[in-house]
């Protein structure tokens, strides 16, 4: 066998060059007849049926209504839990239970600690790092948002600045590949997101629907000057990188194209049908050799290395061990709230209560501390049936950037306070105009990716009938 034969070799074909040989084993016209007819590999689990057309939209639809409810929620949960703990507590009684669920699931239904080498993922270690990440962007945000270090109309709408940092980390880091169809497509949801939110990031007289007088506070609990609030939003811009740095990497350990087996290569092929436009496409090629016979077959090359719930284990279990590495930090309130050791453990003490007991100091801290971790748990779930259908944490990621302009129009609904931390009071508000104005780009711009994704997928299929 020659050196480097398993190998990916990458050729540049044409598809109408692929017309001339035979899906399956079964005995091209060159060589011998009935005689040794070469035998496949076993096909891969992914050649059974696909899901149906309809269980993207619909996970999407799911993905962009969790990803709502927890950027809606966050700011409640954080104000409610600041009466009797603070904000570190409230990230480690969330951090705690996301990791906790997703290990004993996956360890009831897979019994995943006694065949992890099985399993996988392939290299834990690298998914643990960017756990690691994870842990200390949310740390960040947290610490940027808590008692409104970062001005409080700008914390929602600077959360699009994900969808910015995935375009720069595409251009500079080598991210996930993108065709340039996909890159406008991305652009424009980024041009529907500024014009959904500029008008809330632009009005500091108005924050989750409290209207605030020019010559009233500017802020509400402790005064911070401008230097701090400059400060703590480069805090929070540093995050969301880390955030979307940690995600984008993840991609690039779960969909990958290396672990293929012997007889396998990767192929890109390029369009020659009429309109084409000459666009690439990647296919997976497994060619038999041996007795005369050959095979091929095209089929698309992100393959999940392993499933997206073991990786989850790794990733929050990862996450957890850095929040609570860097409890430190709150021993100092240039960071945190406590100031030393002892004001930590009350305030720990307080905020760990008050997530099993509800009224007094503690507010609705329980109601938005549960279901924020299980809403937490089941975004992660939908993040993972997204880029697996789509085969792009990009589009996943710009999927969830469609919950801004949601929880703009919910804030000229509702504003904060109350015994539920939200009271209904509607009011037509610019916030609400704007955000009408960009959903609808954006949703039109990812249904264009979906699109540009379905012709190159009935392209690859029409492959595999020649």
């Amino acid at each position: 066998m020659a050196e480097g034969e398993t190998e990916e070799q990458e050729t540049l074909i044409r598809a109408d060059d692929l017309q001339e040989l035979s899906v399956g084993g079964g005995g091209g016209g060159g060589g011998g007849g009935g005689g040794a007819t070469a035998t496949m590999p076993p096909l891969p689990s992914l050649l059974q049926q696909p899901p149906p057309p309809w269980h993207l939209p619909l996970h999407c639809a799911a993905l962009v209504l969790v990803s709502a409810a927890l950027v809606i929620m966050l700011p409640v949960y954080l104000e409610s839990i600041n009466g009797a703990g603070d904000a570190y507590s409230g990230l480690l009684f969330l951090s705690l239970f996301t990791a906790a669920p997703i290990v004993l699931c996956v360890q009831v239904r897979y019994s995943y600690f006694c065949q992890v080498g099985r399993l996988g993922p392939p290299s834990p270690a690298r998914v643990v790092r960017l756990g690691a990440i994870h842990g200390l962007a949310t740390l960040m945000t947290v610490y940027a948002l808590d008692r409104r270090r970062v001005v409080c109309h700008a914390q929602e709408p600077l959360m699009g600045l994900v969808v910015m940092y995935m375009i720069i980390i595409y251009f500079f880091y080598r991210g996930p590949e993108l065709s340039s169809a996909k890159m406008f497509s991305l652009c424009g949801v980024l041009s529907g997101l500024f014009l959904a939110v500029d008008f809330q990031l632009n009005n500091k007289f108005r924050c989750r629907g409290s209207d605030r007088a020019g010559d009233g506070p500017a802020e509400e609990g402790p005064k911070w000057g401008m230097e701090a609030h400059s400060l703590w939003t480069i805090v929070y811009a540093v995050a969301l990188f880390l955030f979307t740095l940690a995600w984008l990497m993840l991609e690039r350990e779960v969909l990958s194209k290396k672990g293929m087996d012997t007889g396998r290569r990767l192929i890109t092929t390029v369009s020659g049908a009429p309109g084409g436009g000459g666009e690439d496409t990647e296919a997976l090629v497994v060619v038999a050799n041996g007795g005369g016979g050959s095979g091929v077959l095209a089929l698309p090359t992100a393959v999940p290395n392993a499933k997206w719930e073991l990786y989850m284990v790794w990733f929050s279990l990862a996450s957890l061990v850095a929040t609570l590495a860097l409890l430190w930090t709150d021993f100092f309130t240039t960071l945190g709230k406590a100031g030393s050791p002892s004001e930590f453990a009350r305030l720990a003490a307080g905020g760990w209560r008050c997530h099993f007991h509800w009224g007094g100091e503690c507010g609705p801290t329980a109601l938005y501390g549960w279901l924020m971790a299980a809403l937490h748990v089941i975004f992660l779930w939908l993040l993972g049936k997204v880029m697996t259908a789509a085969q792009s944490m990009v589009f996943a990621l710009a999927t969830t950037a469609l919950a801004l302009p949601i929880q703009a129009a919910w804030w000229s609904l509702f504003t904060m306070g109350g015994p539920l931390g939200m009271v209904w009071h509607p009011v037509i508000t610019g916030e609400l105009i704007f955000s009408l104005l960009g959903t609808p780009v954006m949703v039109a711009c990812l249904c264009f990716w979906c699109h540009v994704d379905a012709k190159n997928s009935h392209r690859t299929n029409s492959l595999l009938l020649t």
